[in-house]
């Protein structure tokens, strides 16, 4: 038994709307995208990137206009605080819409008014107390820390110097003249300040206004006055109601495109594509998924980190997404439904702006809470949000439990349903052992790792082959195993069997405590030269040094049709999974939409997730730095003391997809399948 395993793998680096009044954007339309009888949102964080723990960073709740203690941002009040930017020296300032003004929050944590005339609406240019808004709503800011305004009810387009004075670049009246807006509800300015984008709303496009000479001369980029979805050039290009506009690392108009349900890219010549989600969808359905397939609500604000992820506050489902460079579309905060709460499970109340500081922190204008959250960023095994339970029940063992929708599959292109669990496992509280079960002579792994150890959970390994006559015995052992120096056993059937040929992945534990996963060499000892004081084979690996593996490329497997069955039958699946946290370690099994049962022949039939599935799942949503199916396309078993069935000081089965045979699917008892023909398990126990 080893005892206190430390893992040497490093930690991946950290980088780095309105009240009522949005219902008279489009009644109708509004109505059926309000968020009242939608499903409730199960987003789960994209592990490429940071997942979020959020706090509240300014405002009381209450709607208001004090400026509160002085360091105590949270003792201040805003009333639909809606625009966020920060300048160079990092200080906030706050498009505080409904109170007609715009506050400043100083690094130290001071509210103030910093333009404007608290209460009082008005369009007069001036300084301090003499210069009006009415509605910003949001904001942008220059390389010399001039601001942008949004001057919604204005219909104007307004610039504020660092000294507070506020000035009209643009518009007049609100009406659809070429040098008019109506509603313009965001601004994106370049480092210059020569160039200022606008998404003017109830128009349905996208004007210019340039700077030359001194003058500020406005211009149609892209979009009609018809509200409709469009790509094209220019006039050619529709737009429904876009609300959001940012600019890209290359100088592009990030778009969110409202009631299209969608983000658009419009280049500086104005030519106009689909970036991410599923355009005029109807409402009440929302899912993480590749760019293209992803489903929006009513995608309101946008911003583009450093890296080049974009960022979208979506107000119907009161969530916070991130499209990353690889084009996946997930959900990093909110749960689908309003709420104020803080912490992993955060809930918004129409969250309309989010802006990035220079330590990477993310600050959410969540408008009907009057508040303005804080996204830190957080290193955990697990890159969850809403739609996960979760629970420690032993010191160092926390448990994860995923039911539902959420996980976009590509080998259907679709979301099937579900069912995973989780065992993230501390291993400086904890310490594992590779467990031979010898299957040739007991019926169930309980009988084996059950009460009167000490053993807090076990992962059931790879089961025996049961072998054709006349090539007998009835069963051989097909995984490889090594535990403590000693080698159980080293996959004896590598050249009879008609099932099991080789094992593809190891993992491994060394002499020094050291871990990992490796390739097999498809030798007889498929895991030579080197013999690893800790050893346990499965089939297929799914991830070698945090990349990957798509298929092994061997001619080694006696059928190719088989290998590839293997790999493509929609099945439940065990995987022990090293993430990028030190010392720790995963056991997951993902069981699939039917409980009890795994995959049918012939392909595609089935139920679970195929290995390209399973490693993507993987590789997504833990950042694995390797992982191992321990069963190639069958079912295994999860077990934790004292829950699930056979509880009460036993290990209890947490997950059982057993397969029982026969017809398919099979439903199988906790005790079916997997868990009479298991040769080898991972157990934990207790320091």
């Amino acid at each position: 038994m080893m005892k206190k395993l430390v893992l040497i793998i490093a930690c991946a680096a950290l980088w780095s709307a309105c009240k009522n009044e949005i219902a008279l954007v489009q009644p109708d339309k509004f109505a059926e995208h309000s968020g009242s009888g939608v499903m409730t949102m199960s987003g789960i964080v994209l592990a490429n990137d940071s997942a979020f723990n959020v706090v509240n960073y300014a405002g009381s709740g209450t709607a208001g206009q004090s400026n509160g203690t002085a360091g105590s941002p949270l003792t201040a009040t805003f009333d639909a605080p809606e625009g966020l930017v920060f300048d160079s020296n990092g200080n906030m300032f706050v498009a505080d819409r409904d109170n007609h003004v715009i506050r400043k929050i100083t690094p130290s944590g001071t509210v103030s008014l910093f333009a404007g005339v608290m209460g009082l609406s008005g369009a007069q240019n001036g300084t301090l107390g003499t210069g009006r808004f009415y509605s910003p709503i949001r904001l942008a800011i220059d390389d010399a820390d001039n601001l942008y305004v949004a001057d919604r009810d204005n219909a104007r387009i307004r610039k504020v110097t660092p000294a507070g004075v506020i000035s009209t670049i643009a518009g007049t009246t609100a009406g659809t003249g070429s040098t008019q807006f109506d509603w313009p509800i965001d601004v994106a300015v370049t480092g210059d300040g020569t160039k200022v984008y606008v998404a003017d709303s109830k128009n349905h496009r996208i004007q210019k206004i340039t700077l030359s000479a001194g003058t500020w001369t406005t211009s149609l980029l892209a979009g009609t006055t018809t509200a409709e979805y469009q790509n094209g050039t220019g006039t050619a290009a529709r737009f429904n109601f876009p609300s959001g506009v940012a600019l890209d690392n290359s100088g592009n108009i990030i778009v969110a495109d409202r009631m299209n349900n969608c983000v658009r890219k419009v280049t500086t010549a104005g030519v106009v594509t689909l970036l991410a989600g599923v355009p005029e969808l109807p409402s009440g359905y929302s899912l993480d998924a590749p760019r293209l397939k992803a489903k929006m609500g009513q995608p309101f604000g946008v911003t583009v980190a450093n890296d080049g992820c974009i960022y979208i506050t979506d107000i119907e489902f009161h969530t916070i997404r991130r499209l990353n460079a690889e084009g996946f579309l997930s959900t990093v905060a909110g749960s689908g439904t309003a709420g104020s709460a803080s912490g992993d499970f955060a809930t918004f109340n129409i969250p309309t702006s989010i802006v990035i500081d220079n330590s990477g922190n993310f600050y959410v204008a969540d408008i009907n809470n009057n508040k303005i959250r804080k996204m830190v960023p957080t290193d955990r095994a697990l890159q969850y949000t809403h739609g996960w339970n979760k629970s420690t029940p032993h010191p160092g063992v926390t448990w994860y439990y995923f039911s539902g929708n959420r996980f976009f599959l590509p080998s259907t292109q679709t979301n099937e349903i579900q069912y995973v669990n989780v065992l993230d496992i501390d291993l400086s509280l904890n310490n594992l052992d590779f467990k031979q079960v010898d299957s040739l002579q007991k019926s169930t792994l309980t009988n084996v790792i059950g009460t009167p150890t000490t053993a807090v959970a076990a992962l059931s390994g790879t089961f025996a082959t049961v072998m054709p006559s006349p090539s007998g015995p009835n069963k051989k052992y097909c995984a490889f195993l090594r535990n403590n120096g000693v080698t159980y056993w080293d996959s004896n059937i590598y050249t009879t069997s008609s099932y099991w040929v080789y094992h593809e992945g190891m993992f491994y534990v060394n002499a020094d405590n050291t871990m990992g996963m490796e390739a097999s060499n498809m030798a007889q000892n498929p895991f030579s030269p080197t013999l690893r004081k800790y050893m346990m084979s499965g089939a297929p690996l799914l991830i070698a040094n945090s990349t990957i593996i798509e298929k092994p490329g061997s001619p080694a497997w006696a059928s190719v049709n088989l290998q590839e069955h293997i790999r493509e039958s929609t099945a439940s699946r065990s995987v022990v999974a090293i993430p990028t946290i030190n010392n720790h370690l995963l056991l997951i099994v993902a069981e699939g939409k039917v409980p009890g049962a795994t995959y049918c022949t012939p392909i595609p039939r089935g139920y679970g997730m195929t290995t390209a599935d399973l490693a993507q799942f993987v590789k997504r949503y833990f950042n694995a730095k390797g992982a191992l199916n321990l069963d190639g396309g069958g079912s295994a078993s999860l077990h934790l003391k004292n829950h699930g069935s056979g509880g009460g000081g036993t290990f209890g089965v947490i997950s059982n997809p057993a397969w029982g045979g026969g017809s398919c699917p099979a439903g199988g008892s906790a005790f079916a399948n997997q868990r009479n023909y298991m040769q080898d398990a991972i157990v934990i126990y207790p320091n």
